[in-house]
């Protein structure tokens, strides 16, 4: 039984990575070039690395352009919530009943966590 739920992991790890991945995409314009989700009982982690589309990166310079990514994204975000939390529940049959990101301007990187029931 252990191999199969390995075999299950791994393809429902690679589906909720593509899935947002091209979720990023569509709402900014451009997704990380690598995402990486990591399942541990209830929680469902994603890493992902080059995020910031060309304007971010030149926005990155300094503190107000840096708080300007990060809430712009966080907002819209926040107004897709419905959509961006189904990237994980269509993926494993359970209802996410939390989520957080956060993203590291400076080293283009973020990280986003769903808590599932």
């Amino acid at each position: 039984m252990g191999n199969s739920c390995e075999v299950l992991d791994k393809s429902v790890k690679k589906s909720i990575e593509d899935s947002f991945k091209s979720f990023m995409a569509e709402c900014f314009n451009k997704g990380p070039s690598l995402a990486k989700a990591y399942i541990s009982g209830n929680c469902i982690t994603i890493y992902g690395k080059n995020f910031l589309t060309p304007l971010e990166k030149n926005l990155k310079n300094d503190t107000y352009g840096e708080c300007l990514i990060q809430v712009s994204r966080k907002r819209i975000l926040n107004d897709k919530k419905v959509d961006f939390l189904r990237i994980v529940d269509d993926k494993i049959g359970s209802k996410v009943i939390n989520f957080y990101i956060d993203f590291n301007v400076l080293d283009d990187s973020l990280c986003c966590v769903f808590i599932t029931e």
